[in-house]
């Protein structure tokens, strides 16, 4: 009858757990083939993306000098973005190939050593303690994640230049948020865009989709978003998307909103970097090298 006791034990276990525990058992056995504790394979489309917010340094007026920006490809954005982004003070731009010692120093702001006073006094413009926080996330074509750029604001009035020309909005319970999208090409690549969002307004239940398309309840805020300024480019894997505001525009700009610092370390503005770390093989290359009769070279 010792089985029996072990049973009731067992039982009595799982009982004084409720019924969100799981009773795990010692043994040496393998899983059950279709097991749900088997680890989830990666999604075959989803995108490795590096995310950085880096405080600018407050002497490095990196709208007028050219450390940072003369490495940072601002033609590889449409005209028309440009011109919405710098009237609503957004600064934006690709960094490709290899990363410029100016870029490496804003997102890793070690004080480096230079051969002589001069270099090390031009360094010391981007080297200045800053504060760089970094993540990791996985984006999958159509469906984009949200990326907070500011806290919670009580109550603000952005000044909006679209095509009607400047108008001041009042906001409440504001705050800004970048849409993070991926969308493969066909040639190779995937075109990285980041959407400027303004979320406000007392939250309210709403019916969501899951990836399931099973829809659920969630509280969600108003959205204001801006279609002129979707900051869009094509990108291959180790080349970067650069935002951050405009040093000479006022601070009830779209811009000075999304890139105002977080208060946490010196510096008035804060930049945003996403690069492109890792993407699934084109069709036709992935076709290949599951071929077991490809040749070899």
């Amino acid at each position: 009858m010792a089985w029996v006791g072990a049973v009731l034990v067992a039982a009595a276990l799982v009982g004084a757990a409720g019924c969100g525990s799981m009773l795990i058992v010692d043994s040496d056995r393998p899983l059950p083939v279709g097991s749900p504790l088997r680890p989830a394979a990666p999604s075959p489309d989803a995108v490795r993306m590096e995310i950085y917010w880096a405080t600018l340094p407050p002497s490095a007026e990196v709208d007028d000098q050219a450390e940072l920006w003369r490495f940072v490809q601002e033609e590889r954005l449409d005209e028309a973005l440009r011109i919405a982004l710098r009237r609503n003070g957004f600064r934006a731009g690709v960094v490709g190939g290899v990363p410029s010692r100016e870029v490496v120093r804003l997102l890793n702001p070690a004080p480096a050593v230079a051969d002589d006073a001069a270099a090390q006094d031009q360094g010391a413009k981007l080297t200045a303690p800053t504060g760089v926080k970094k993540t990791e996330r996985s984006v999958r074509p159509g469906e984009p994640i949200l990326l907070d750029a500011s806290g919670l604001v009580a109550r603000t009035t952005l000044l909006l230049n679209e095509s009607d020309g400047p108008v001041g909005e009042p906001f409440e319970q504001a705050r800004a948020v970048y849409r993070l999208e991926v969308d493969p090409q066909p040639g190779g690549g995937h075109t990285v865009s980041l959407a400027p969002e303004v979320h406000h307004g007392q939250p309210r239940m709403r019916y969501v989709a899951d990836g399931a398309a099973i829809q659920y309840p969630k509280p969600m805020q108003e959205e204001r978003a801006f279609p002129s300024m979707r900051i869009e480019a094509s990108l291959v894997v180790g080349e970067m998307l650069l935002v951050t505001s405009r040093g000479d525009y006022s601070d009830s700009s779209l811009g000075a909103f999304f890139h105002r610092a977080d208060g946490e370390v010196s510096g008035e503005r804060k930049a945003i970097v996403v690069r492109l770390v890792q993407a699934p093989l084109p069709a036709g290359f992935a076709a290949a090298a599951r071929d077991p009769d490809r040749p070899e070279f």
